[in-house]
């Protein structure tokens, strides 16, 4: 039951530690991320009005702060965050709620400190749905901050033009110094990848395609902060199946009247990732791969340095979008140390990166390539092969396999993440650990239920899965599967850098 004040107002306290830190964090702009029930919506509401009692009164000793609530559409301010406003702040105590579009609510009370000034404190709920109507609509606006619910859906470009509006009201001529404090802020779910606050809280590597000036969008101001709630949940692997229990640092729990165990009940993992355990999705439209892939098992809570004296295993995928992958097997565990993706580049731009990459991550330390058959192949166009040109460069890749076959593919992947302690990813592999955990996936197929593609989807993780395919097969997980585990495996002779002719039609 909430405390309840000598007026008689009930008294808002926030559950958790971050939902704590994000109510009283004063940053010119401030994102939370949190489950679903964190409690983020609530805080908000009353940051606003927290921060209007704030404000330094003017002139005539009131305290005047403008403000606006959005989301993409008046359907969902009207479903969710007006009903969770007017809980908070109802009509028969606060005073009438305007619901002709723009809404608004205008509040108006003496200031609790009972010092003779009042808080005069006006909230617009206003549907921005992009970044094209966020320039129309704002210019039309001059607010001391802006609270944005649910931005997992938003745009970058409607945050930097609410900012651009803020601090605007009440204006200096009005007297106590114009606003005392100005900004916004953001609450939202786990976003899918792609999102860009992932980038700028600096989880997700930079597209490589981006530009120089498209990239400076991406840097985080000194003056914003980005809070993550912990997660609703925690999730182990139980023989390759996702157990759940309850997370006792979860926040806002006390006042939900379902549980998280109770709200996952028939939902699939997809769901739980990002609305549970807060966890960045994925846009997974069908099945993945590798399902018995865990973060939690898999992945290693920080990056692994090379052992001195084996080898490092270089897996590769060629085409236009190449990728590479850097493995070492330590006692029978295989760590993908570190990773390498191309972009719309021919071999001859990716082998002398893979070359410049071995030499600055791994001097002095031996190598074995193996890549996808394909790359040793000539075509009609060219007798010059990928292969030729990582050759030509010291580097000679070896056919990871002699049919390409995707059954012995998957088999051998998933003999070693079922093996206890035989997989880690460091976890600045963050392209390696999104396509294991479902980007590199098969496609639903149309119109048929529970039915999916038998290849794999070509896509932007595709590349690298297939990269470390070909290094654990190479490295001899593909043959101890396939052969006689007794049989010696054949191993690449040492590297003899040899000049390859690449003109046409010379050997």
């Amino acid at each position: 039951m909430l405390r309840v004040t000598e007026r008689g107002n009930f008294l808002y306290e926030p559950d958790g530690a971050v939902l704590n830190e994000f109510f009283w964090n004063r940053d010119r702009f401030c994102n939370v991320q949190g489950p679903i029930g964190s409690g983020t919506s609530t805080a908000s509401c009353h940051k606003i009005w927290a921060l209007a009692c704030e404000q330094e009164p003017g002139y005539d000793n009131v305290r005047r702060t403008r403000w606006i609530i959005t989301r993409e559409t008046y359907k969902e301010l009207r479903e969710t965050t007006v009903k969770t406003w007017l809980d908070w702040f109802p009509e028969d105590i606060w005073g009438q709620f305007i619901r002709s579009e723009p809404m608004n609510h205008h509040l108006r009370r003496d200031h609790p400190s009972k010092d003779g000034t009042k808080v005069d404190c006006e909230v617009i709920f206003l549907a921005i749905p992009d970044a094209d109507v966020a320039e129309q609509v704002c210019a039309s606006y001059e607010i001391t901050g802006f609270f944005k619910n649910e931005g997992q859906f938003t745009e970058k470009e409607v945050i930097d033009e609410l900012l651009s509006r803020c601090g605007r009201y009440p204006a200096m001529k009005d007297g106590g110094g114009g606003a005392t404090w100005f900004g916004g802020w953001m609450d939202m779910n786990a976003p899918v990848e792609g999102h860009w606050v992932p980038y700028m809280r600096g989880d997700i590597p930079l597209p490589p395609e981006m530009t120089e000036d498209e990239a400076r969008a991406y840097e985080k101001p000194e003056n914003w902060s980005f809070l993550v709630q912990p997660p609703g949940l925690l999730e182990k692997m139980v023989e390759g199946k996702p157990v759940y229990e309850p997370n006792p640092l979860a926040e806002n729990q006390r006042w939900l009247r379902e549980s998280y165990m109770e709200k996952i009940q028939g939902k699939k993992k997809s769901w739980i990732d990002r609305r549970v355990l807060n966890k960045v999705g994925l846009h997974l439209h069908g099945k993945a791969v590798y399902p018995t892939f865990s973060e939690v098992d898999h992945v290693h809570d920080r990056d692994h340095e090379p052992v001195q004296g084996l080898p490092i295993i270089v897996g590769l995928d060629g085409g236009r979008d190449p990728a590479a992958a850097f493995l070492q097997n330590v006692n029978g565990c295989w760590r993908v140390l570190s990773e390498l993706i191309g972009d719309n580049e021919s071999a001859a731009l990716f082998a002398p990166r893979v070359r410049r990459h071995l030499s600055q991550k791994y001097p002095a330390m031996g190598a074995e390539f193996w890549g996808d058959p394909r790359m040793l192949d000539r075509t009609q166009a060219s007798e010059i092969t990928a292969g030729d040109v990582f050759l030509n460069l010291g580097m000679e890749i070896l056919p990871s396999t002699s049919d390409n076959d995707p059954d012995t593919r998957r088999s051998t992947v998933e003999s070693v993440l079922d093996r206890r302690n035989g997989f880690l990813v460091n976890k600045s592999c963050l392209m390696v650990k999104r396509a294991l955990a479902g980007g590199y996936h098969y496609a639903k197929i149309k119109g048929v239920a529970g039915m999916y593609s038998p290849r794999p989807v070509k896509n932007g993780y595709s590349h690298i899965a297939e990269a470390v395919e070909n290094a654990l097969i190479g490295g001899g997980e593909g043959f101890a599967l396939i052969q006689n585990p007794t049989r010696e495996k054949p191993r690449p002779s040492p590297v003899k850098k040899r000049k390859v002719s690449l003109r046409r039609g010379r050997r």
